[in-house]
């Protein structure tokens, strides 16, 4: 089992540099990135004092054969203690995803994908996991105003159990085989407004899951400035003891957005 996962990561090193390939030489003009960053600040001073900062940027490009998707976002927070009057951190999460797809046929609405994932979050009981998969997706809706994206595939994942002073290595880690199921739907409400929905699953053969969903609601405010409100749903169905299995995060931020 772990030569078919190890053989499906040496697969996926070896996309990009297809892709890039696969492009340079195409005859069409070159697609472009297109994307958005967002922040958002939260200061509370009177009964409580804490300071919070959340930030995400979200990018893709999208050309007759190949699709690029890119994400990354962190919250941090720290809060004072009343006795003390020191401030210590609260919350400290990132995360990022990379994925590519290959559509099997110009502009074809069938595609294959493969999708590395990455998080760390100093109070969920892990250290950091990371993932990844490949698989097969479809584009069931295509519209000026609508796309649905569904699709499912293998993967292998890996949980560091112990804190770590870097980011990368671990003493102690929890390994698995994976299914990944994602959805990925888009509606454009009006000229200015878009509703997105971006929720995956990955199922472990441990037994344990990790799901991961993402509402937003963006409205523009002019060509490049728009206010977004976001509700973002995270559950492990595994969880250290005194941990919480799901997660919600509500912000409403500004959003600068790059064409």
């Amino acid at each position: 089992m772990r030569s078919t996962y190890f053989a499906a990561m040496l697969i996926a090193a070896g996309l990009p540099a297809l892709s890039a390939a696969a492009e340079e030489g195409a005859s069409e003009e070159a697609a472009k990135w297109t994307g958005d960053i967002g922040v958002g600040l939260l200061f509370k001073r009177g009964n409580t004092n804490s300071d919070s900062v959340n930030s995400n940027v979200n990018a893709s490009r999208d050309s007759s054969y190949w699709r690029h998707t890119f994400k990354a976002e962190a919250n941090n927070e720290k809060e004072e203690d009343p006795d003390t009057e020191q401030y210590s951190r609260t919350e400290e999460k990132y995360f990022s995803s990379y994925k590519l797809d290959r559509k099997l046929g110009e502009n074809s609405a069938n595609y294959l994908f493969n999708v590395a994932t990455y998080e760390k979050d100093a109070f969920s009981g892990n250290h950091y996991q990371a993932s990844y998969a490949i698989g097969l997706g479809r584009r069931w809706i295509e519209s000026d105003k609508q796309t649905l994206d569904l699709e499912a595939g293998p993967g292998y994942r890996v949980k560091c159990l112990e804190p770590q002073d870097t980011y990368f290595s671990c003493d102690d880690s929890e390994e698995s085989g994976i299914v990944r199921v994602a959805l990925k739907y888009d509606l454009k409400i009006s000229e200015n407004t878009v509703f997105r929905e971006d929720a995956s699953s990955e199922i472990g053969d441990d037994g344990g899951s990790s799901s991961r969903a993402e509402t937003s609601l963006t409205t523009a405010i002019n060509s490049h400035f728009a206010l977004r409100l976001r509700h973002l749903l995270e559950h492990e169905s595994k969880v250290p003891a005194g941990t919480k299995e799901t997660d919600h995060t509500f912000s409403v931020g500004l959003v600068y957005t790059m064409k």
